[in-house]
């Protein structure tokens, strides 16, 4: 019976620590990207202007997002991140320079009956995706204006 128990106890210290290798990993991999992204300021007209829509078309909130809109230096993508609180405050990111070509991204951690109100707001979100995007390809530099300042001198 203690060899049992010191087997179960065992297997059970070798999840933690493959779980805790796991976690240490993850960080790892998130200062990685917050090094590599530079998050555009309140001066940044993309951004303010990115913010607004998103809130007069879908009801976006992004007040609790530190910093909602990173540009990558490695390869120019640009991500914008925040809430829909009506839609059970599903999160949504737009990205830039996604590889599939749509970078229109939704989650959400409950259900979202899809009604007809709800999918016209899912394609109100797609389409200022799409603007959005569109912004971004036609503006002559979409760096943060920390990156343009630090350029210049």
């Amino acid at each position: 019976m203690n060899k049992s128990n010191d087997d179960i106890r065992k297997t059970f210290n070798r999840f933690r620590q493959a779980l805790n290798e796991m976690d240490e990993r993850d960080k790892k991999e998130d200062e990685k990207e917050d090094k590599n992204g530079v998050p555009y300021t309140r001066q940044d007209e993309l951004l303010q202007t990115s913010l607004q829509t998103a809130k007069e078309q879908f009801g976006a909130d992004f007040s609790k997002t530190k910093n909602p809109m990173f540009y990558y230096k490695n390869d120019g993508d640009v991500t914008l991140t925040g809430e829909i609180p009506g839609l059970n405050n599903s999160v949504f990111q737009f990205r830039y320079k996604d590889p599939s070509g749509c970078g229109c991204f939704f989650w959400t951690k409950g259900q979202i009956i899809l009604s007809d109100e709800n999918v016209k707001k899912l394609q109100k979100i797609n389409g200022v995706y799409k603007n959005w995007k569109e912004e971004l390809s036609t503006t002559e530099d979409i760096k943060p204006s920390t990156l343009r300042n630090n350029e210049d001198e």
